[in-house]
Parts: C-alpha cells; sequence; structure tokens
C-alpha cells in the first residue's frame, strides 16, 4: 500500500477514537496543582551531570531515577510541550492534559529492522493531578497515567521478528528501548501497531518519595548503557522506595512484577484452543544502601534477586532483610545479584564513576579458581568539562565487559529479563563495549552530541548454560558458529532543538557497519553496512 495513503487512513482510523476514550476519562480528574514531568533523554542527562560537575556534588538522579519523574514546577522544566492555548483550555484548577503529536521518520531500518524508510505516528496523552497536603509543598501525592498509540508504516512489509503471528520489537543489540509485542494491522505487513502506557501514583514526603507505578527505574550508573537496572527494557509495574535517613545515607527499596514470556500450560483446560494462555508469574526485588562521606563522593551497595512460578515472596518483600540470606532460606533456588556503584567528582574538572555487578556470587569459592563462581561484569566512565572547550562542552568514555555467565540462569523463569529483554545491558551476557562523544549546548535550545560505539558478543546457548553451572570454564566471547564474533559499529551525530514550548526536533544520522548478525527464519549470520538515522518533530497543544 502506498504510503502516503496509509498515513491518511491512520488519522482517520485511530486518532479520533484514542481521543475520544482519553476525554471521557478527563472528567474523573480533580484539583491539579502545578508540576512538571522531567523524561529520561540524553540531552537531559547531558545538563544534570554537567551542573553537578560545575557544583562539585554527587546527584542521585545519574544512577537512582525514573524513566517519569514529576517535580514541583519551580524545581525543574517542563518536558511536557505546551501552548498558551493548551494552558487555558486543557489546564486548570481541575485538570492538566498535555496532548502530543511526534512524527518519526526513519531512514533505513533504524533499529527494528536491517533496511528500508519508515515513519512512526504516535499520538500521545498525559493527564496528571497533584494534591499538596504541606503549605510548602513538600508533601504532596501525584497521579498521573500516560499513553502513546504508535503507527509504523512502511511501503514494504517489515523483516522483522515474528513470534505466533506478532511481530516482537526489541532494537537487538542497541541502546534503543526495547517494544516487544506489536500487532499488524490486519493483514497488511507494511502497518505495525503498538501502545505503550504509564502512569503511578507517587507520594513525595520530606524524606523522599514512595512510588506504586508502571515505569522504567534506571538504578545504576552508566550512560550508553547500564548494568543494574536499565534504561534498555520496557516499562513493569512495581512498589517503589527512594529515603533519604541522612545527607550521607540513603535507601532504596523495589519489588516489581516481570512478563516471563512463558505461558503457563496449567490454564490450558479454561481456554478455547488457539487462545492465548496467562503467562507463569515472576518477580523482582531490588534494595540499594548509598553512603556520600563527602559531596563529591558517593559508594552504593544493592542486591537483587529474580524469582517466578509462585506469588510475593514475603522474605523478598521486607526492604531490610539481606536477600543473599533470605535465597539461601529458600533453598537457592532464585536468581541473585549483587552491585556496587560509585562516583567522584573533581569540581568543574569531571566525573568518575562505575558499576561492579556480581552474579550469584559465592563467598566461600571466591579466591579458588576451579570452583569459583564469581560472575562479573562491570562498567567504567569518565566525563570531563574541558573549560577551553566552547557552548558548555562535555567529553565522555565508558567502558563495558560482561562475561558469558552473567544475566543468564538454569531456570529460564529467573533469568535477568523482562519480556525476554535483560534488565540491565542492551549488550547482554558475553560481549564488551566502548562509548566516546564530545557534546554541547551551543545555544539554550540547541543540544548536540558527536559519538562512536564499538561492541561485540558471543553467544549464549543451553550448552554454555550447563557448563557454567558445573563450574568449567566459559571462554569469554564463546560461540557456537564459525568466524567472527558478532559486532557492531556506530558513529554518528545526533542532536535535539527546542524551536518553542510547544515544538521540538531530533535529530540522528549515523553510519552502522553490523556484522555477524543473526538472520531471521536462518542458521546463516549476515552483514549491514549503511548510513541510518531519523528525524523527529514533537508537538505538543
Amino acid at each position: 500500500m502506498n504510503i502516503t495513503i496509509q498515513i491518511k487512513h491512520f488519522f482517520k482510523k485511530n486518532l479520533i477514537a484514542d481521543l475520544s476514550i482519553l476525554i471521557v476519562l478527563l472528567i474523573f480528574i480533580d484539583k491539579v496543582d502545578g508540576q512538571v514531568l522531567v523524561r529520561e533523554s540524553r540531552h537531559q542527562i547531558f545538563d544534570v551531570e554537567r551542573s553537578s560537575i560545575l557544583r562539585g556534588k554527587t546527584n542521585h538522579y545519574l544512577s537512582l531515577r525514573y524513566q517519569h519523574e514529576w517535580k514541583n514546577a519551580k524545581k525543574g522544566k517542563n518536558d511536557l510541550l505546551t501552548s498558551k492555548y493548551g494552558n487555558r483550555i486543557l489546564r486548570n484548577n481541575r485538570f492538566h492534559i498535555y496532548p502530543e503529536f511526534n512524527a518519526k521518520a526513519y531512514l533505513n531500518g533504524g533499529n527494528i529492522q536491517k533496511e528500508g524508510f519508515f515513519i512512526d505516528l504516535a499520538p500521545t496523552f498525559t493527564l496528571a493531578g497533584k494534591y499538596n497536603f504541606s503549605t510548602d509543598k513538600n508533601f504532596n501525592v501525584t497521579g498521573w497515567t500516560r499513553l502513546e498509540k504508535h503507527s509504523i508504516i512502511s511501503s514494504n512489509d517489515f523483516n522483522v521478528n515474528i513470534k505466533d503471528g506478532r511481530p516482537v520489537l526489541i532494537s537487538d543489540f542497541s541502546w534503543d528501548q526495547a517494544i516487544g509485542w506489536s500487532d499488524f494491522s490486519g493483514s497488511d505487513n507494511s502497518w505495525i501497531e503498538y501502545r505503550i502506557g504509564d502512569g503511578g501514583i507517587t507520594i513525595n514526603y520530606p524524606g523522599g518519595d514512595f512510588t506504586f507505578g508502571k515505569t522504567v527505574p534506571i538504578w545504576s550508573s552508566g550512560y550508553s548503557g547500564q548494568l543494574w537496572l536499565s534504561n534498555k527494557v520496557s516499562s513493569f509495574t512495581f512498589l517503589g522506595l527512594r529515603h533519604s535517613f541522612s545527607e550521607k545515607w540513603s535507601f532504596a527499596f523495589l519489588h516489581g512484577s516481570l512478563n516471563s514470556n512463558i505461558r503457563d500450560s496449567t490454564f490450558i483446560g479454561y481456554y478455547p484452543k488457539g487462545g492465548g494462555l496467562p503467562l507463569i508469574r515472576k518477580m523482582i526485588a531490588v534494595h540499594r544502601l548509598d553512603f556520600t562521606p563527602q559531596d563529591n563522593i558517593r559508594i552504593g551497595i544493592g542486591e537483587s534477586v529474580v524469582y517466578g512460578s509462585r506469588s510475593m515472596e514475603l522474605n523478598y518483600a521486607l526492604p531490610l532483610v539481606p536477600y543473599w540470606a533470605a535465597q539461601s532460606d529458600l533453598s537457592n533456588s532464585d536468581n541473585l545479584q549483587i552491585i556496587v556503584d560509585w562516583e567522584l567528582i573533581k569540581r568543574r574538572i569531571g566525573r568518575l564513576y562505575g558499576t561492579l555487578y556480581l552474579d550469584e556470587w559465592d563467598l566461600v569459592d571466591t579466591f579458588n579458581t576451579k570452583s569459583s563462581r564469581n560472575w562479573v561484569a562491570f562498567l567504567t566512565g569518565v566525563t570531563l568539562n574541558p573549560q577551553t572547550f566552547p557552548w558548555k562542552a562535555l567529553v565522555r568514555l565508558e567502558m563495558t565487559r560482561i562475561s558469558p555467565y552473567v544475566y543468564v540462569h538454569r531456570s529460564p523463569i529467573n533469568s535477568f529479563e523482562h519480556r525476554g529483554v535483560p534488565l540491565g545491558h542492551w549488550i547482554g551476557s558475553n560481549g564488551e563495549g566502548i562509548f566516546a562523544s564530545l557534546e554541547a549546548r551551543p545555544i539554550k535550545n540547541l543540544w548536540i552530541q558527536l559519538y562512536a560505539n564499538f561492541s561485540r558478543r558471543g553467544k549464549i546457548d543451553p550448552q554454555s548454560i550447563n557448563r557454567q553451572y558445573r563450574k568449567e570454564k566459559v571462554n569469554f566471547l564463546y560461540r557456537s558458529y564459525d568466524g567472527h564474533p558478532e559486532s557492531r559499529s556506530v558513529i554518528g551525530i545526533r542532536s535535539t532543538f527546542s524551536l518553542n514550548d510547544w515544538c521540538r526536533i531530533d535529530v540522528d544520522v549515523f553510519s552502522n557497519d553490523w556484522r555477524q548478525h543473526e538472520l531471521f527464519n536462518s542458521l546463516e549470520r549476515g552483514k549491514t553496512k549503511n548510513i541510518d538515522g531519523y528525524l523527529s518533530i514533537l508537538i505538543g497543544f
């Protein structure tokens, strides 16, 4: 089908229906006070990190944040685009609604397929309400919901991974956020539909916040990716707590529900043949303690445990119980991780940071070369503020190495994954990468970055996992296919330009050299080398 005709059909088919549903929801929103949404993005991280370096003080946002953060209007810039007419009509004392429309054109495949031009059209609606319980506004509750309705349209059929007749969009071997399951529009394989729904309730109090929500927790250091809880995965539902005991000590806890991608066959008698079965339940519990001995130094230690096939485990629901001990009480059947996360800032000079990830650490055999289970990954990076450079520039270098033993488990239900995608770094198990960038703000509303990323990875299969649990060595970059390990080199330039309060433009142009990548429905491996990129225009009302 011609892409122009498809776009016309999109507006006729989707926009009116989606808008009607959300307008009905508005009547239930009560009194709202001023707040802004801070949505995690690369240009926003640039501003936060540069401010942290100039002040010589650590900022927990760089290693302990949610993808969507709501703040008082006086404490941050709004990432939601607005117009003065929208402020007058849609945002008053009864409710706030933020309608936006994003049109994104990909030059040559983006990160969902290897080649081909396509566009992504997405009307988005965000609703928010905030209630203050104190005159200083430090004790309040915020309720919010956000719906993105995406239509990806091409002139040709999409060449993507398909399972059970549905496209699976994970942006493999890329820092782009995974989408997961999507749907073809009828029998037309040149049109993919998917929806993203996030939201929650957050209670803010002078010492921290408590959240029951659905978004992405990003709970470790890293710019191009994070080893622990990262911005790679799609959102999931959780209960979260972030609390400061004092200026030096802080604590965070999270208990969430993951997608196992494993159907529960015990329900087969209750569902018609050919219909979908419920998934086996999968959970994650996380807690972390941070110590800031000085304003410019932070050291954090945390634990997480992934478990499945049962309801919430009370041992893991207690935030202050060590999971290392709790898992032992539960027969060592679950998947435990320990992390050490740190940063050091030299005022006006730069920032050092890193994460050490220990998977199923065995204290007794730590130094036993034959039976050690020190399954580790590490990430380290440096961000410099060269004062002789113009335009408020930052220079960044980041290195990552992940052993073959990390993120996997002999029980598939306990793998460190959500919807089949690692909760941690996008490289995945058995890989390494180097990221470098030079970025700046030539003017207030323009952020620009030159970047390069070089990564490679081996293979994880049932044989390597069995050898791992028999305490046999699995070589780094192990693979079962012939030739060099899979590798990808991306060099590009990207920028974000805020034209005004209601329009923002994002551009990314890059060269892509991807070798030894998997091919759908084939045992062979292929090579893709091209120039790619996208242009995104976001308009708010």
